[in-house]
């Protein structure tokens, strides 16, 4: 079925949940206990979303406004509100793994970033000390204060997008970024006590060569970050690069393949189509399971799963339509009902899971899925698929996506697509 896929199909999209955010609708609304109701609550995954940049790139479709004048002291109020209220209704919760994500969440001056982590540990009842746990930081809001902070509550890892080491290709992301601004920033997370840190790269930008996309590899490889990850550059609906419409060769699979083999030669291990780990970092503690255990989301944007539910606020990329969104949240009163997402059918729950265990570094366990599902592996078609074209690996009961697979990964993710939920995404109006 892939054989035939051209460099040009390739790049689809990043499947790194399903379904995808795209597919939700307004629902008639449910109470948030009883959306809960008979979930495993004892590792589940806790998401703060922070919906604030200091600017937005111009790749970006996130859900986030850029340098907001005002209204961020009512939004973090309101996310105190919704995490109380999740811990009195569901007061057995426990978190096994939590990411704090945007937006940029560094972009908050270091008091209401105190308040916000504290809301987290607190109001949520996250152990962000013993748990493991990332935030996303950005080189020009990073800085000592806020990573003493990050240390103080013991978050294990931050991630920070550089997307490229030269000035002349950030200004083509619509992202004007000092080369001393980066290279400060990431000297402060390579000299801070925090456990780990992640650099990302794109590659795609128009007029970027192997050349300059290996200098950007080595410039992070100066800094020995835990992960390096490289993201495809896509070009989304009203987001800025759509706007100016460039025109280029799509030198991607080229450019990621150099990549790919170039780090693979620098004692880094390939964890998914975009994550490289160095191979003497330690192995991630958690017990929490992506296709097993729910994800509980706080924060305009946030998205949460239970095995039949997903749901989150409405979405948006313009700055207007985001704005609306968030200043909503901010007036709520009460979070105590849901009414915006997807109802998730047995054959919705199977697609979940493959997705889940083979995208974005994750592993299906044969095991697991026959009592799931009541079938073996290979009786499903579309893992046959996956077999044939000599995609997948298997060891220990485990089934990964080879070498081969992760190239693909962001076409593999889409095949398993259900003909309805594309539907859902073809007919949803983006604003």
């Amino acid at each position: 079925m892939f054989e035939a896929i051209s460099k040009a199909n390739i790049y689809q999209q990043y499947a790194y949940s399903y379904p995808h955010k795209h597919a939700y609708r307004p629902f008639e609304a449910r109470p948030l206990k009883e959306v809960w109701e008979g979930e495993d609550m004892s590792q589940l995954f806790a998401y703060l979303h922070l919906p604030y940049c200091e600017m937005r790139c111009g790749f970006c479709n996130l859900f986030t406004v850029a340098n907001p004048k005002q209204g961020v002291g009512q939004y973090l109020q309101a996310l105190q509100r919704e995490a109380a209220t999740y811990r009195r209704l569901l007061p057995d919760c426990e978190f096994e793994e939590y990411a704090i994500g945007g937006g940029t969440p560094t972009f908050l001056e270091a008091e209401q970033l105190r308040w916000m982590l504290t809301i987290f540990q607190e109001q949520l009842g996250v152990d962000t000390k013993s748990k493991y746990g990332s935030i996303e930081a950005s080189p020009k809001s990073i800085d000592h204060e806020k990573i003493s902070l990050i240390e103080e509550f013991g978050i294990n890892r931050i991630s920070m997008g550089l997307q490229s080491w030269l000035e002349s290709e950030t200004k083509l992301l619509g992202r004007p970024q000092k080369t001393e601004e980066a290279a400060t920033a990431v000297d402060l997370l390579k000299q801070s006590k925090v456990q780990e840190f992640n650099l990302d790269l794109i590659y795609g930008i128009k007029s970027q060569t192997i050349s300059s996309f290996r200098y950007s590899i080595e410039r992070c490889l100066e800094y020995a970050p835990t992960e390096i990850y490289l993201y495809p550059l896509y070009t989304r609906a009203l987001t800025g690069l759509s706007k100016m419409q460039q025109q280029f060769d799509d030198t991607r699979l080229d450019l990621y393949r150099f990549g790919r083999d170039f780090l693979l030669e620098q004692d880094y291990r390939q964890v998914s189509m975009r994550c490289f780990r160095r191979i003497d970092a330690p192995q991630i503690e958690s017990n929490f399971s992506p296709t097993e255990n729910g994800t509980m989301g706080i924060g305009a944007g946030a998205r949460s799963y239970t095995q039949m539910l997903h749901y989150s606020t409405d979405y948006a990329v313009s700055r207007k339509a985001t704005k609306a969104i968030i200043e909503s949240y901010a007036k709520r009163s009460e979070f105590e009902l849901v009414n915006y997402g997807i109802q998730l059918n047995e054959n919705e729950q199977l697609r979940h899971f493959l997705i889940k265990s083979l995208c974005d570094g994750g592993s299906l366990d044969k095991e697991q899925f026959a009592l799931r599902f009541g079938k073996q592996v290979g009786e499903e078609p579309l893992l046959q698929v996956l077999f044939q074209d000599e995609l997948l690996v298997e060891k220990q009961g485990k089934i990964r996506l080879n070498e081969a697979g992760m190239e693909l990964e962001d076409a593999i993710g889409p095949m398993l697509f259900s003909q309805e939920t594309n539907s859902l995404m073809e007919a949803f109006e983006l604003s």
